[in-house]
């Protein structure tokens, strides 16, 4: 409610009292709790970055000497972010890496799969020119929150699905973002309850008012 409505509702509930309405006061009671106390879910924004360090993913009996066939890593979440009181607007993970091949590997979240990694990327050096061109994978992980178990962060796996030597992917970073309405009741602001107790007043002056006569 803004301070606008306030101060009107206020002066209504101020003339109603002297007129003696017991309903009008109420309904103007009403009207306060309704606007002052259902409040409204504030959008919060929440980044979690994983440096990876350069793993490197293949797949095979030779490749399990040198690498990774899957590797295993997790984003923390937001203390306060409980499912399902809280509702997820978006969710994405954002991997980076190099000498990727989109059908070379798979990422699950929370046990479920959501995607592979985009075709790409490279570095390197010759003489005086240098490069470093990472592959970047954004992926819709929104679902996951649906067995996600609140309080625990979030679990990911890559694994490699190509052949040493061909197939090997490295890794470099990851990125959960989440954007999430949080749905704690709010507290009721100083003029709200003001409002409130000047409505219970105006109740109690109006009865005895009433009793008087």
């Amino acid at each position: 409610m803004n301070v606008a409505k306030k101060i009107q509702l206020y002066h209504f509930l101020l003339n109603n009292i002297k007129e003696g309405s017991m309903k009008k006061v109420l309904s103007a009671v009403a009207c306060a709790v309704a606007m002052g106390w259902a409040g409204s879910a504030m959008a919060l924004t929440f980044t979690n970055v994983a440096d990876l360090g350069g793993v490197k993913l293949a797949e095979g009996p030779v490749a399990d000497i040198f690498y990774h066939e899957s590797y295993n890593y997790s984003h923390a979440t937001p203390s306060d972010f409980e499912v399902p009181w809280d509702v997820v607007t978006s969710a994405t993970l954002t991997i980076k890496g190099y000498w990727i091949d989109s059908e070379n590997n798979s990422v699950n979240v929370e046990s479920t799969y959501v995607g592979t990694l985009q075709t790409g990327g490279e570095y390197g050096s010759f003489l005086w020119w240098s490069w470093d061109n990472p592959s970047v994978t954004t992926l819709d992980i929104a679902s996951v929150f649906t067995t996600w178990t609140t309080g625990s962060d979030l679990d990911v796996t890559i694994t490699a699905n190509g052949a040493f030597p061909d197939g090997i992917l490295e890794l470099s970073s990851s990125t959960f973002s989440l954007v999430y309405e949080n749905g704690t009741a709010p507290v009721p602001e100083p003029t709200t309850m003001l409002l409130f107790g000047t409505g219970l007043a105006g109740l109690a002056a109006v009865g005895r008012r009433r009793r008087q006569n």
